[in-house]
């Protein structure tokens, strides 16, 4: 495992574009990625503007043999650049109409963060034919000892991903159906 940098960007994107073009039930990027268009185009957009904001507010890293990502974020601040990604996300991705919608789901999402300090595991893929073969947990549990005197935090929306966590040691400390998709918050301390 390598910590990411910009020159990793492609590889990054590629490897979660993988992950998740052909997961298609309701979930969290699938409420952010606008239905219409190019659902290809629109998923890349929301990768890079993934990769391109962990890396300034957080970490990214790959796995060595290049089958696998983690994006981490610490502590996000205001910031023109941040604000520039915003937009380029809102014109390839959501839409400006779906906008209302993806900020309720992101006030959903923070009124459920912890109080107190924390990391966010904000997203995590692996490219579909090397799942199962321990890639994820790898990554996961390198990255844990990264963050050992932090509070990781990550929401999940499937019972897989859920099980996945919780046999590495997450707790889930809140779960809500207030979406169209079941939103599970797990903590690691």
């Amino acid at each position: 495992m390598h910590k990411a940098t910009y020159r990793d960007r492609e590889m990054a994107v590629d490897i979660l574009y993988r992950a998740f073009i052909n997961i298609l039930i309701p979930n969290s990027i699938n409420f952010v990625v606008n239905k219409s268009g190019s659902r290809e185009k629109r998923l890349k957009a929301l990768m890079y503007y993934q990769f391109d904001i962990a890396l300034l507010y957080g970490s990214v890293f790959l796995s060595n043999d290049g089958k696998g990502c983690i994006l981490y974020l610490e502590e996000m601040k205001f910031s023109l650049k941040k604000l520039w990604l915003e937009i380029q996300l809102v014109i390839h991705c959501i839409g400006i109409k779906r906008i209302p919608n993806v900020l309720a789901r992101e006030k959903l999402i923070k009124a459920y963060h912890p109080k107190e300090k924390f990391v966010h595991l904000w997203l995590m893929g692996i490219i579909p034919e090397a799942q199962g073969l321990g890639i994820g947990t790898f990554l996961l549990q390198e990255t844990i000892k990264k963050y050992a005197e932090d509070l990781i935090y990550v929401e999940t929306t499937t019972p897989e991903n859920l099980e996945f966590y919780k046999k590495n040691g997450f707790s889930i400390f809140h779960e809500t159906h207030k979406l169209d998709y079941p939103l599970y918050f797990l903590s690691y301390v």
